[in-house]
């Protein structure tokens, strides 16, 4: 997809620091490029941890797709492909699923990849001292997990699982390293060793993570030499990194995109990979009744009309993305899985379409204020229920420039309704530890699901409040029974059917305002050919960055 200022959809990937003192140790040599080279990427933000298990960060997960191996995979078009697996079956039933692996994978340490480490991998995620956000959920189903041979994974569901098959995207441990460690403190968080197409090199904290190509690998082999995760503050550095051939791939901001995409030097020098992702920006509002506001959906659904979210991506987002009418906007109509390599999944009839965002409509939401109990104080020009002023505060990731424009838009709209709204700016550890812990009246957070809607269930059901990703806290017998049975429902039709109860059972409960989704404007350095964009990236997929190479230099 060439962005051309067509609207779009875009991942979260939030740019984190560079160190400038490393950019010219950094830069690319002089003169004719040689076989191999190496690729430099900005980092979103900082990991902290490489545990393929607890690290479910968006920077964890790109360092794990190019170290680490999982069974299943996708590629560029989201359709499922084998990995560590190299073939498995389904049942009749629907509850055994049997993989069957390849033969002769090692991890980088030379030990052997076994069916062992699968289990292995599938037992801390279980274990709740892993703290597997993210991740255990996929796997509650499981009744268990067995291992005839070294090369047969059997794992037994409780009941018919409809995404059972991509739950197992997962990247593999090393079972021999971990076993007998100490979990959260193993070398391997910060060193990690896994079967995929590069190795671990090193990991300088603030400033760079280096791999190398594994040329052992069981697959193709990364033509590539190195690839290089560079720590990059904000798109302006990134930007000036890109220009001085310091970095060969940035995501560019609205801008900076209008500034460049007419450029004929910039056009010569950077090849466009805009992209439209699975990814969707939200504001959790927190309704356990631990602040006065939120518990009631009446003022969540004010709180979603006062913001002028197609305005937004109208003005400042130059028309680069859409409004975001639900977290399933683009999850459904459900295509069925294929449970074997190759086979065509079965997709609904067209037509099927999620609801209408809820309009920009501050009268309506001044309405419903106002029958909830919220009233305007003429003499302070606030909002007040019995002596309380409305007033609370919003937490965003200080590092995400639409987290930081987003949020002074969203405050001085709800101020001229007659809302106080403190904005908390925090770095990203801080920001997720509070999000875990749900000390917080509400955040703003972003969310890049799997290409199944069952990937919204960690969202939105209760089971998900404590320690979890359902930061809203949202509980509501009736989500949790549609999302339990969507779970459970393999024909794609009925799937849907119970998808779309969530869907409008959340236009009436707002546990969360689903806000827009930017475009990613991306380019690549016209030095290397290769990749091409998908809805996760030139990373999120499989090959991805293990198919990268130089492009031939012209004689």
């Amino acid at each position: 997809m060439r962005l051309g200022g067509c609207p779009g959809r875009a991942a979260a990937l939030l740019l984190a620091p560079l160190a400038a003192a490393l950019l010219a140790g950094c830069s690319h040599p002089v003169g004719p490029e040689r076989a191999g080279g190496r690729f430099v990427y900005p980092l979103p933000i900082e990991p902290a941890t490489l545990n393929f298990v607890s690290g479910t960060d968006q920077a964890s997960v790109l360092v794990h797709r190019l170290v680490a191996d999982s069974l299943v995979d996708h590629d560029a078009r989201l359709r499922t492909v084998p990995r560590l697996a190299s073939s498995w079956e389904l049942s009749a039933d629907g509850r055994v699923l049997t993989f069957h692996l390849r033969r002769g994978v090692r991890f980088h340490d030379g030990a052997p990849f076994t069916s062992d480490d699968v289990r292995f991998t599938y037992e801390r995620i279980m274990d709740p001292e892993s703290r597997a956000v993210g991740r255990s959920d996929s796997f509650q189903p499981v009744e268990k997990v067995e291992t005839p041979d070294q090369v047969t994974v059997r794992v037994h569901y409780r009941e018919p699982y409809a995404p059972a098959l991509r739950s197992w995207e997962v990247p593999i441990l090393p079972a021999h390293l971990y076993r007998g460690a100490d979990f959260a403190a193993a070398a391997q968080n910060r060193a990690p060793v896994g079967t995929g197409p590069f190795r671990f090199v090193s990991w300088e904290a603030g400033q760079r993570i280096v791999l190398e190509a594994n040329r052992d690998y069981w697959g193709s082999v990364p033509e590539i030499d190195s690839f290089v995760f560079q720590i990059t503050p904000s798109p302006d550095t990134a930007l000036q990194a890109l220009l001085a051939d310091e970095l060969d791939y940035a995501r560019l901001s609205p801008a900076q995109w209008e500034a460049r995409r007419h450029d004929a030097d910039f056009q010569r020098r950077f090849r466009d990979v805009g992209y439209v992702p699975l990814f969707f920006y939200y504001i959790a509002w927190r309704g356990d009744g631990s602040n006065p506001y939120f518990a009631d959906p009446a003022v969540r659904r004010a709180m979603t009309l006062a913001l002028d979210r197609e305005g937004y991506v109208r003005s400042v987002l130059k028309g680069l993305g859409r409004v975001t009418a639900s977290p399933f906007q683009d999850l459904l109509p459900i295509a069925a899985a294929p449970v074997v390599p190759g086979a065509a999944g079965a997709a609904l009839a067209a037509g099927s379409q999620s609801p209408r965002p809820m309009a920009y409509d501050p009268a309506a939401a001044a309405r419903l204020l106002d029958a909830a109990g919220w009233r305007l104080d003429p003499k302070t020009g606030f909002r007040a229920r019995a002596g309380r002023r409305f007033s609370f505060t919003l937490l965003i990731f200080s590092g995400g420039e639409d987290h930081v424009q987003f949020s002074q838009v969203a405050q001085e709209e709800l101020r001229r309704l007659g809302i106080q709204m403190s904005i908390e700016r925090l770095d990203w550890q801080t920001l997720w530890a509070r999000l875990k812990s749900g000390a917080f009246q509400a955040a703003l957070s972003g969310i890049i699901p799997a290409p199944d809607p069952d990937s919204i269930y960690a969202m939105l059901h209760s089971s998900q409040i404590e320690g979890g990703q359902n930061y809203a806290a949202y509980r509501d017998a009736e989500t949790d029974a549609w999302l339990e049975a969507g779970r459970r429902t393999v024909d794609a039709a009925a799937r849907e059917a119970l998808y779309r109860r969530v869907e409008a059972r959340l236009m009436e409960q707002q546990p969360c305002s689903f806000l827009f989704d930017p475009a990613v404007a991306a380019v690549l350095s016209a030095r290397f050919e290769g990749v091409e964009p998908s809805p996760l990236g030139i990373l999120g997929y499989f090959p991805g960055a293990a198919a990268l190479r130089l492009r031939p230099v012209a004689p």
